[in-house]
């Protein structure tokens, strides 16, 4: 069983609050010490300590800091070990963040377990140990720049050990250890980086070689949706032909997250070889409005992710 927003189509994320006393439902059962938060449309709710299918035991098993902390607290039970997240500094005020860098660069704290915070702009000499936990996660992202980020964030959290005299090591988990953007980053391969990627990019007509626009269509009702998704693709390859335009067209598809706010998402992808190109249609388009007045249309140019 896995919790999901109603209003979106995503699953929920448990934030743990073991500071708070955990809250019962009318039937006097009780809820899990947190709360189950939509990342999208930021609404809550509470987390059954049961199954509501089947009646068993609900497990908590999280793969974000928290967990990490928690993990590394039971496999390290002497190590002082603190958490930089969003959630962790919300406790303490608006200094707690430099508060626990003071602690950590004087020897009060052990081990930092943290999010992407913690990969730029910190220099402790006496940090010879860093470790990336799922190192491949943004590689899932629909983002033409994923690889790139992935590179970057290794390179950067890597950085960050062995600033000194002393030697460091960097441990990276991956399911994907022969993925270029990995292999190249732990390598210290920028230029081997950098020329795969762009034979990549050239190869799949992505930027900086093409341009690429979404056109985004949304609606409460999916059927409506769905006729109008068709109506905007038919008139886009009309435009096309009438015009000889050297254009790649993606979809219609649903978007990554299919709903959201309530409303189903889809997308048509664009792709041409020059920002004219891309402009010529666009205007032609944005021009151009559609049967179902009920139906947002948006336009992204220049798109960087497909969600």
């Amino acid at each position: 069983y896995c919790l999901r927003c109603r209003q979106c189509d995503v699953t929920l994320t448990f934030h743990k609050r073991p500071d708070r006393p955990a809250p019962q439902d009318p039937q006097g059962r009780p809820f899990a010490g947190g709360v189950a938060v939509c990342h999208y449309c930021l609404s809550k709710t509470l987390v059954p300590t049961t199954c509501p299918l089947c009646g068993g035991g609900m497990i908590m098993l999280g793969l974000g800091s928290q967990r990490l902390a928690e993990e590394v607290g039971r496999r390290l039970p002497q190590a002082r070990v603190l958490r930089i997240d969003s959630d962790a500094m919300e406790t303490g005020g608006p200094d707690r963040y430099y508060e626990v860098l003071e602690d950590f660069a004087a020897g009060r704290v052990d081990v930092l377990a943290g999010t992407q915070i913690l990969a730029k702009g910190l220099h402790f000499p006496n940090v010879t140990l860093v470790g990336i936990i799922s190192a491949d996660t943004a590689l899932m992202i629909p983002d033409f720049r994923a690889n790139e980020r992935t590179f970057q964030l290794i390179s950067q959290v890597a950085g960050r050990s062995g600033r000194a005299e002393k030697p460091g090591r960097v441990i990276v988990q991956t399911f994907l250890p022969d993925q270029p953007a990995i292999r190249f980053a732990m390598q210290h391969d920028f230029e081997g980086f950098v020329e795969a990627e762009l034979a990549h990019r050239r190869q799949c007509r992505l930027p900086p070689y093409w341009r690429l626009a979404m056109v985004h269509l949304r609606d409460a009702k999916f059927d409506r949706l769905e006729a109008a998704c068709k109506e905007m693709a038919r008139r886009i390859d009309e435009l096309i032909a009438a015009r000889r335009l050297d254009v790649r067209v993606r979809g219609p598809m649903p978007a990554t997250i299919s709903r959201m706010h309530g409303r189903h998402r889809m997308q048509i992808v664009l792709q041409a070889p020059n920002p004219h190109v891309m402009g010529r249609l666009l205007a032609d388009l944005r021009a151009y409005a559609p049967l179902r007045p009920a139906v947002q249309v948006l336009y992204d140019v220049d798109a960087v992710h497909l969600l």
